[in-house]
């Protein structure tokens, strides 16, 4: 019975989704449930899942970073110029990371130093990381030819025991943050500040500190999503933040349905990419046009904030209610 009641439960009704969607596709398309398929779709929500794994912290802290898709886009833009410039794939990809992740660095100094919101501070920033990636590339996208047999490709392309190492990378990178979550104090301080910020500060947590961190973490990670990105089309895209921006918000407040209940967390994320991966991969084989599956996910997204709406006031009440008694 309390087996049941586990199963039941709205932490696990995430699951339960991309379980039913699985066998109706697999009933549809007898294409869908093919191996070769269903680990191509593990190495499609890998990139995404890396790019916005970032984001849910920020999020989870109460602030917003509309950033994160444009400055993967200029990643991608300046990767595939260094490479037509001469250089290696390996080192023009860590050039892009590195310039990339200083957007990170904007957007702290203007919510942290001089107390911008985070949304129109990260508006800002994406509108430059946008103008500069199409300025690179004359708003056209940048192709390159002569990236194969590196190791960035390689990570991108290759397979391990037919596991795409793409997800493998991805899984690792999750793992280290799951620890990072749940097991550090630093972890302990994102919710901490995210619940309740006024108990934080009292509490000693530096709310400057942690703020700061998260934001460079997430143009870190959308920098390296922007350059798997590169790999994957094998050209930059300065258009690329578009396709992101949707399936960003909608992966991380889904994900909030998962484990931390209202909360959005690593675990939650990455297997919300995966249900967005599965759907459009699922209505692609079906042969649904590209704005169906726009109009799912902007549907699941307002689920997802529903919901961490929904447990956001439930909390409030509880803490209300033990104010009052």
């Amino acid at each position: 019975m309390n087996y049941l009641k586990k199963l039941v439960k709205p932490e696990s009704s995430l699951l339960w989704i991309i379980a039913i969607v699985c066998i109706i596709f697999s009933i549809m398309s007898p294409v869908f449930s093919k191996p070769s398929n269903l680990l191509e779709i593990l190495r499609q929500c890998s990139t995404s899942a890396i790019l916005i794994l970032g984001v849910t912290w920020v999020i989870s802290t109460g602030e917003m970073d509309a950033s994160f898709p444009d400055i993967a886009a200029l990643s991608s833009m300046i990767t595939a110029l260094l490479i037509r410039n001469g250089y290696s794939f390996e080192v023009s990809a860590l050039l892009a990371i590195a310039l990339c992740t200083l957007f990170g660095v904007l957007t702290s100094i203007l919510v942290v130093k001089f107390k911008f919101q985070s949304l129109i501070a990260t508006i800002a920033v994406s509108g430059m990381a946008k103008a500069i990636a199409a300025i690179i590339g004359k708003g056209m996208p940048l192709n390159v030819s002569n990236i194969r047999g590196s190791i960035v490709y390689n990570l991108v392309w290759g397979k391990v025991a037919g596991i795409p190492m793409l997800f493998l990378l991805a899984v690792i990178l999750y793992v280290i943050c799951v620890y990072i979550q749940e097991k550090t104090v630093f972890g302990q301080h994102i919710y901490a500040i995210g619940e309740n910020r006024q108990a934080a500060k009292e509490a000693g947590i530096s709310e400057k500190k942690i703020l700061s961190s998260l934001f460079i973490f997430s143009a870190l990670f959308a920098a390296i999503g922007g350059v798997i990105m590169m790999g994957v089309l094998q050209s930059g895209q300065p258009k690329l933040g578009s396709s992101f921006f949707l399936d960003g918000f909608t992966a991380v407040f889904l994900g909030a349905v998962v484990i931390k209940l209202g909360k959005p967390n690593v675990i939650g994320t990455l297997i919300g990419s995966i249900l967005l991966a599965i759907l459009v991969n699922g209505l692609t084989l079906l042969g649904s046009s590209s704005f169906m599956s726009q109009i799912i996910k902007g549907a699941l997204l307002l689920l997802g904030v529903a919901i961490v709406n929904i447990a956001k006031n439930k909390q409030r009440g509880k803490v209300g209610k033990l104010s009052y008694e």
